[in-house]
């Protein structure tokens, strides 16, 4: 019976990234790894981030349109950055319980990453935006820059498949890395550091 093991396929996801990292001379650790704030370890990151993570983001109203301009007020300048800046104020004031409901969807996004006793220990500490943005980080270079991007997340698989065609390059130019960011060890929050919220 043909099939698929996705135990095998994820251990051959986990030791190419390895192995990219350590062909690139980055710091990126395979396994779980320890999240550590207040001076004890207050969870376990996963090896790979679990699909049901994203799952609260799923039905919030105008979220697009507000991930869309967060993205414009990054990227413009001058007038065209008061203007994206604007149309967020207009997009969250044109839906009361955004907010709310961004704020929900953040704190059991972290509460199914971290499960329910690190999350509890997480907060019990009392963490900082600052904090918090450390970890988001962090979370982002474990999950996505050590493995390589988006397209090798959902890029080819080992399966074989059928049909289909190759596509040819539709320029000859070439494309540089971006350097993939220091990730490795365990996760440590300092709340020492003062705080930037």
């Amino acid at each position: 019976m043909v099939g698929i093991d996705l135990d095998a396929a994820r251990e051959r996801r986990l030791a190419a990234a390895a192995e990219k990292a350590r062909a690139a001379k980055a710091e990126y650790t395979v396994g779980e790894e320890p999240l550590i704030f207040g001076g004890t370890a207050v969870a376990m990151l996963p090896a790979e981030l679990p699909l049901e993570v994203w799952q609260p983001l799923i039905g919030i109203p105008y979220l697009p349109l507000l991930l869309r301009s967060l993205v414009e007020a990054a990227q413009a300048q001058g007038e065209q950055q008061t203007q994206a800046a604007g149309l967020i104020v207009d997009v969250l004031g044109s839906e009361p319980s955004l907010p709310s409901d961004l704020l929900a969807a953040a704190a059991e996004m972290g509460r199914r990453l971290l499960g329910d006793d690190g999350y509890e220990q997480l907060m019990a500490q009392r963490p900082s935006h600052a904090d918090l943005l450390e970890l988001v980080r962090y979370a982002w270079t474990k999950y996505f820059s050590g493995g390589g991007g988006l397209g090798e997340l959902i890029g080819p698989s080992a399966t074989a498949s059928s049909g289909g065609t190759t596509s040819k390059p539709t320029s000859s130019g070439t494309t540089s890395s971006t350097p993939a960011v220091s990730g490795g060890g365990p996760v440590t929050l300092d709340s020492s550091a003062p705080d930037a919220s």
